[in-house]
């Protein structure tokens, strides 16, 4: 049987002279680990193509969305942003969307999807609520119930790692999207997770590629790779 071939977002770094592709190995691994067959996606060039012969899209993590792209002012200096990466990933998310086929969105790619279809984030976190979710911190997240993400994990409370500064806040999820999990502390409550009615989809705020560091005190997450290969089979 054929294996499945997932496009793999990447970030932009400068050497020298050269703009090169940054993509951390981890997500590779998670995707053949799960029986798929990683595709990179660094611009735009062959664009049309790659959707059409890919089977399935994992969105990663990376430096923040910019802020114009959701109508705000860059708020302090903790925001870097990548201009052209934000451009590839808007129009490679409004080409592939119509295709129905599957998508796991993480950190970066869960925010920069909601910002696609018209959502809203939070810049800052320590700024908003004074939290810290960067630099592997660890913590748990509510689950909804009989969500995708419930019958992956089997919880409906999960211990997850978390790399971000930006969030999507309560009430800041696009329409067509409905929130599956979520964390609450310092008075607020932020986005977790996401998916999409009628549509192969989950996006996750933390890190699952890299869940396998700890793996006594995080949730598994290999069984979101898993389901992405499997409906990228379909």
């Amino acid at each position: 049987m054929k294996k499945p071939l997932i496009l793999v977002t990447t970030s932009n770094l400068m050497v020298g002279d050269l703009n090169v592709v940054r993509l951390n190995h981890e997500y590779v691994n998670a995707v053949v680990k799960a029986g798929g067959v990683p595709v990179i996606v660094g611009n735009s060039f062959g664009l049309d193509e790659l959707i059409q012969v890919a089977d399935g899209l994992l969105l990663t993590g990376g430096v923040d969305v910019d802020p114009a792209r959701f109508g705000q002012e860059i708020l302090n200096d903790t925001v870097h942003i990548d201009q052209d990466r934000d451009a590839l990933e808007l129009q490679l998310i409004e080409k592939y969307w119509k295709t129905g086929k599957p998508a796991l969105a993480i950190c970066r790619g869960l925010q920069v999807l909601n910002v696609a279809f018209g959502g809203t984030l939070i810049q800052d976190i320590p700024t908003w609520c004074g939290a810290t979710h960067t630099a592997g911190a660890e913590h748990p997240v509510a689950v909804t119930e009989g969500s995708l993400l419930n019958r992956l994990t089997g919880g409906t409370e999960l211990m997850v790692n978390s790399y971000h500064h930006q969030c999507i806040p309560e009430g800041g999820l696009a329409e067509p999207f409905v929130a599956t999990a979520s964390w609450t502390g310092c008075g607020v409550t932020m986005i977790e997770a996401f998916e999409q009615p009628g549509y192969p989809l989950l996006a996750v705020q933390w890190h699952p590629e890299r869940a396998y560091r700890n793996p006594d005190g995080l949730t598994n997450m290999d069984p979101l790779f898993s389901w992405l290969v499997e409906q990228a089979r379909g």
